[in-house]
């Protein structure tokens, strides 16, 4: 897998480092060492799929659809990956 440029020029993870041999983990049904790759993209998988299926099917669950995509669930996923990002490089996760 390709290196993360921001780690290679920072020495610092990113939010989304990881993720590639998460993703590879997952496909291979192993949970464990996904979430020791990239905690945040295992724990954040239900919560991408409740906003695919919120736009899937935008037009029969409307209320679904704006709950999910309004500006302050938004601005708190960001908060969480600002956090995510913190903590990873403060406590060498």
């Amino acid at each position: 897998f390709p290196k993360c440029p921001f780690y290679v020029l920072t020495s610092l993870k990113c939010p989304g480092c990881g993720s590639q041999r998460a993703v590879h983990a997952l496909l291979h049904l192993d949970v464990a060492s996904a979430w020791r790759n990239n905690a945040l993209l295992v724990a954040c998988l239900p919560i991408v799929a409740v906003l695919l299926w919120a736009e899937a099917c935008r037009e029969r669950h409307h209320r679904l659809y704006v709950l999910v995509n309004n500006r302050w669930l938004m601005w708190g996923f960001f908060a969480v990956a600002l956090l995510w990002w913190g903590v990873r490089n403060v406590f060498g996760w």
